[in-house]
């Protein structure tokens, strides 16, 4: 099958388009290199030509999500700021895509822009004084909460029943006093995101107040291993 006329060429980023634009409307199961020539009007081999495999196809198309979002760096802002912003644009990047949401969570960031991304998150929390294998850990954190928290956000669109249409609540006094407070709604969600970026920035504050304490005592910094001999003492 040949491109219609009146119909764009076919060029890699035109196929990655199409892609997220069908997941967005479709869901990820739709993802099909035979679904995706339909939508672009050409026969599922005919897409070789601009990806290399079904997988190569995916990770385009979380690279494109990554796209949307700027580089991490410094700002004006003091760091534990500009955590939560970027936290916070990929919140908001995620959720522009709940689709994809798995398609992100899924995928080693192995593309040109994703790596871009990361290096630039590792090379902040750095900056701030975390050693590379601390930041490692901390931008996981980040990055897994926040997969997390818009994966509960956007599957509880699509819930039909809750604890109280199905249990005697009764039996269970604390949670109905959770239900008695209703639907989750956005603002709901965005306190209680806010709350864990909370967390977050006060553990890694503690990360560094006892890296600081370890310098000035003169010893040698382990990094997030000092933490867990801390917190064992």
């Amino acid at each position: 099958m040949a491109t219609s006329p009146g119909r764009p060429a076919l060029t890699r980023a035109r196929v990655l388009r199409a892609a997220l634009d069908l997941v967005d409307r479709e869901g990820a199961d739709a993802l099909t290199m035979r679904r995706l020539g339909r939508e672009l009007g050409v026969e599922a081999m005919s897409l070789y030509g601009y990806v290399e495999s079904k997988e190569d196809l995916v990770e385009g198309v979380v690279e494109l999500i990554f796209g949307e979002m700027p580089l991490v760096g410094p700002g004006p802002e003091p760091w534990q700021e500009r955590i939560r912003r970027h936290a916070g644009i990929y919140r908001s990047v995620l959720l522009s895509h709940p689709n994809a949401v798995r398609l992100v969570a899924g995928r080693p960031l192995v593309t040109e822009g994703t790596a871009a991304y990361v290096d630039s998150a590792v090379c902040e929390l750095r900056a701030i004084g975390l050693d590379v294998e601390t930041a490692d850990r901390v931008l996981g954190v980040i990055a897994s909460f926040t997969l997390g928290h818009v994966s509960e956000q956007t599957g509880a669109g699509r819930r039909t029943s809750s604890p109280g249409d199905v249990l005697d609540l009764s039996r269970f006094p604390d949670l109905a006093e959770v239900e008695n407070l209703g639907k989750m709604t956005p603002a709901r969600y965005d306190a209680e995101f806010e709350l864990g970026l909370d967390f977050i920035v006060a553990g890694v504050e503690g990360l560094l107040a006892i890296d600081a304490a370890t310098r000035e005592g003169g010893g040698v910094s382990g990094g997030a291993d000092d933490v867990g001999a801390a917190g064992g003492a």
